[in-house]
């Protein structure tokens, strides 16, 4: 990974100049959000500053910052491992998604203008390469600024906040297990739902948005499942040779 320098860093959300902290928990965070990071990673302040070229200060401030986000926790002696979400977790997330999100399309159809389809279109065009760090990155904070645009349309604040708060965890659900080959799992299918906005349409936004939203669901749920099913097979297979 790139050394991180402070010099000429510029703060994504304020504009600003970004401390070293800051700048290993920006990274940190969105290596989490796209699986660079694996849950259940294990790691510690010695690696993560020799990764990052920095000294383990920076590395404390980022670290400090993640664990009250929930995204790592202590592991003792060991370090520190990245949280790892259940199938309830997720179940949970979906269920505040329908709440909020499908409240948000209904709200905003009334207040769409012509730019905001052509700024949601924009966003929903972007496309990812699962091979490429970069492009995952790319993915993830257009789908994040899609979903934060209705609610923005809205003009409810407090939509917004609460869409925001659970993003982070729904974004790293994408990337749940997901290998190679499984991009066409990752298209935005945003389609449906901007053809509902564009016609100022409440209920048919809201409808295609919780469409949507299942739709997504049903693809992370049947990777977990898999994968469960995997690991429960490997477990398996040295008893039934012995």
């Amino acid at each position: 990974m790139a050394k991180i320098s402070a010099a000429g860093a510029g703060a994504e959300e304020t504009g600003g100049p970004m401390s070293l902290g800051e700048k290993v928990y920006a990274e940190m965070k969105a290596a989490i959000i796209v699986g660079d990071f694996r849950q259940g990673a294990i790691f510690n302040e010695a690696d993560l500053a020799a990764r990052f070229s920095v000294s383990t200060s920076p590395v404390k401030e980022a670290l400090s910052r993640l664990r009250q986000d929930g995204l790592v926790r202590v592991i003792g002696r060991r370090g520190y491992a990245v949280t790892e979400l259940t199938l309830q977790d997720f179940h949970d997330l979906i269920e505040i998604r329908i709440v909020l999100e499908c409240a948000a399309c209904e709200l905003a159809a009334p207040r769409v203008a012509d730019e905001h389809v052509a700024q949601m279109r924009a966003l929903s065009s972007v496309e990812i390469d699962l091979s490429d760090s970069q492009s995952r990155r790319a993915f993830t904070r257009a789908n994040q600024d899609f979903h934060e645009l209705i609610p923005a349309i809205a003009g409810n604040v407090r939509i917004l906040r609460a869409i925001q708060q659970n993003f982070v965890d729904m974004q790293r659900a994408l990337f749940v297990d997901i290998a190679r080959g499984d991009e066409v799992g990752l298209v935005h299918d945003h389609d449906e739902i901007i053809g509902a906005l564009a016609r100022r349409d409440p209920r048919g936004a809201r409808d295609a948005m919780y469409r949507h939203i299942i739709q997504a669901r049903d693809r992370v749920i049947d990777r977990m499942m898999r994968r469960h099913s995997s690991l429960q097979h490997m477990s398996l297979t040295p008893k039934e040779q012995s």
